[in-house]
């Protein structure tokens, strides 16, 4: 058969041979460059996965990008996320960012509290969080927000980018819920400002309540408070106002800088959360105790589920 075909073909055997070789090494490398996969880009992973966007803010030849778990900027404290692209649409890494929430009321303007922007540990992603203290058309102000990136020895910025501060609802849609407080304390140490963070996803039975104390140096500034108590008896004023077993009061955690306590919720509905302020002393700074007519502490939030 051999014979045949290089005698039909007028190939000598060596030349047959030398065909046949050459295609096997041309088929071999189109199988091998095939089955390679392509490169994979560094920081390409997205990490921005169960976030939703916030908002765009375009500095120079870079975008950055806020991110939550709900998509929005909201009244009390606002958990935000940043990523950082290049002009490719490449995530970068090792930036410093800083930014400053500033709320302009007209005749007065006014800042928040508000941590640093860190790395998230093994993501192309920076956290922080905010305590607005206000929401966007409060007293007919207006949040605007400057934004500042340092990539190297490159730094650029950005100011007065406006951005929608929400307000928070009530299951009802009638009355806003209270997540945030400021107040002058009842000895005039000073204003204090305190937001509830969770519980977020409230359920029946005992849940993790934790809340940030800050006080305010001026209209820009405001510093983490630690070691005081925020001494808590949840209510249910639908329901003779009854409060709850085993509830635990909010200490600081100097591990996790922040408030932490237990909140026992003996069944669904609206509550309130009614703490009473004490310093490292023991001194009380503001809120009451329920007792006959005094159903709410002056120092409350709210909770519906």
């Amino acid at each position: 058969m051999v014979d045949k075909l290089l005698i039909n073909n007028k190939y000598s055997k060596g030349e047959f041979s030398l065909v046949i070789f050459t295609f096997y090494i041309f088929f071999a490398l189109i199988l091998f460059t095939s089955c390679e996969k392509d490169p994979i880009p560094e920081n390409t992973n997205n990490p921005t996965i169960g976030l939703k966007k916030i908002q765009d803010f375009v500095i120079g030849d870079y975008t950055v990008s806020a991110y939550n778990e709900n998509g929005e900027f909201r009244l009390g404290y606002t958990k935000v996320y940043f990523t950082v692209k290049d002009k490719d649409g490449k995530y970068v890494e090792n930036v410093q960012l800083t930014s400053f929430p500033d709320m302009d009321m007209g005749t007065m303007t006014h800042s928040t509290p508000r941590t640093e922007i860190t790395k998230v540990e093994g993501k192309v992603l920076y956290e922080t969080y905010y305590s607005f203290l206000m929401y966007s058309g409060q007293g007919d102000g207006t949040w605007y927000f400057d934004l500042k990136y340092t990539i190297g020895e490159k730094s650029d910025s950005i100011t007065h980018q406006v951005i929608d501060v929400k307000n928070t609802f009530r299951t009802d849609g009638k009355t806003s819920r209270r997540v945030i407080q400021s107040f002058v304390s009842l000895n005039e140490s000073g204003t204090y400002i305190v937001s509830l963070v969770e519980p977020i996803q409230p359920k029946v039975g005992l849940n993790d309540i934790t809340a940030y104390i800050h006080k305010r140096i001026n209209k820009n500034t405001y510093v983490p408070v630690e070691n005081f108590t925020l001494k808590l008896d949840p209510r249910m004023p639908s329901m003779e106002n009854h409060s709850s077993p085993n509830n635990v009061d909010l200490t600081w955690s100097a591990t996790e800088q922040i408030y932490k306590g237990k909140v026992n919720f003996s069944m669904t509905g609206y509550w309130t959360l009614n703490f009473i302020l004490q310093n490292q002393n023991g001194e009380t700074l503001y809120g009451n105790a329920i007792a006959g007519n005094i159903i709410y502490s002056s120092l409350f939030f709210e909770v519906e589920f």
